[in-house]
């Protein structure tokens, strides 16, 4: 049974709520059968949410679509939602239980799919930028402001807390206290990568290592035991939040792993190839573009088993 992106369910669950109140106009029953047509998946999602028939019908009125948007402040009407989207997602089989995140990614405060990229406004006027298949929780209380990154990568801007409450970035790694500073933070299986473009980041392993303050200009890796040497930090590794790949003598095989992140389907590269390096700017909405670049620029060949199934391989 075929894992569906929450970012698409969810989009199907709005679809169908917003067509379910009665009051739409043609142009909206006309943009819904677009949005089916765009992908598979779409589609898909659609098709389960018919499945599930009397299930949806239940939920739905206690939900209604103004509340879509509002159901993050609803803790009742949050767990609904996420209910439903999950069951749809995993086309009611195991699918979540063996997804390499586990459940906690599904069950996010704020998640973004596959191509999709987001800015939010923390509560303290601090800004958090999530890259594509990104999933975090946010906690702010009294005593101290908190991001739980589940999966993916972000990049934080913090800002100036008159309550003077700690900022804490929690990953399976360990947490890092912001001094007043913009950093990205990467999952990166059992390691954590960290690059400081401003201000500090003091380190705190799980396992309860020794603490280490990365400053400005500088990266890092951790893992629950400690933290690793520290290098210069590449720039361009935020290029993401502009939409764009930065790459500067790259491999092409981490090459197309990022461009995965950002396009649906499978793209693969031939470990033939895997080593040769590129560099240039590639625009991470136009996936193809990036790849018939890629295409002329080295002794490659892109292979297209499926629209949706791609190789990068020897030319």
């Amino acid at each position: 049974m075929t894992a569906l992106n929450m970012a698409v369910v969810e989009q199907a669950i709005a679809w169908r709520v917003r067509l379910a109140s009665g009051t739409c106009a043609v142009d909206e029953l006309n943009a819904c059968q677009r949005w089916r047509a765009q992908h598979p998946d779409n589609e898909l999602a659609w098709q389960r949410l018919d499945a599930l028939g009397g299930r949806f019908a239940a939920i739905t009125p206690g939900i209604g679509h103004a509340t879509l948007a509002g159901a993050r402040h609803d803790p009742q009407r949050r767990r609904a939602l996420k209910a439903l989207a999950i069951l749809i997602a995993a086309g009611g089989t195991g699918v979540i239980a063996t997804h390499p995140g586990g459940i906690q990614p599904w069950l996010a405060d704020l998640r973004t799919g596959v191509g999709e990229r987001r800015r939010i406004t923390l509560p303290d006027g601090g800004s958090l930028h999530l890259n594509a298949s990104t999933a975090v929780d946010i906690q702010y209380s009294s005593e101290q402001r908190r991001v739980r990154l589940l999966q993916g990568e972000i990049f934080v801007e913090t800002a100036a807390d008159p309550q003077r409450r700690l900022f804490w970035v929690d990953t399976a790694q360990g947490r890092m206290r912001a001094l007043g500073t913009r950093f990205l933070v990467r999952e990166q299986g059992e390691l954590c990568d960290l690059a400081v473009y401003a201000g500090a980041v003091e380190v705190h392993p799980s396992n309860g290592g020794t603490a280490s303050v990365v400053n400005q200009g500088w990266q890092t890796r951790f893992d629950v035991d400690g933290v690793m040497p520290v290098q210069p930090a590449q720039s361009e590794r935020t290029s993401w939040i502009d939409g764009v790949l930065v790459a500067r003598e790259m491999r092409l095989g981490d090459f197309t792993a990022e461009l995965n992140r950002q396009r649906h389907g499978v793209l693969r590269c031939d470990p033939a190839v895997a080593d040769l390096r590129i560099s240039g700017v590639f625009p991470l909405d136009e996936s193809e573009r990036a790849l018939q670049a890629v295409a002329r620029t080295l002794p490659v060949q892109v292979v297209y088993r499926t629209r949706w199934w791609v190789t990068l391989a020897p030319a």
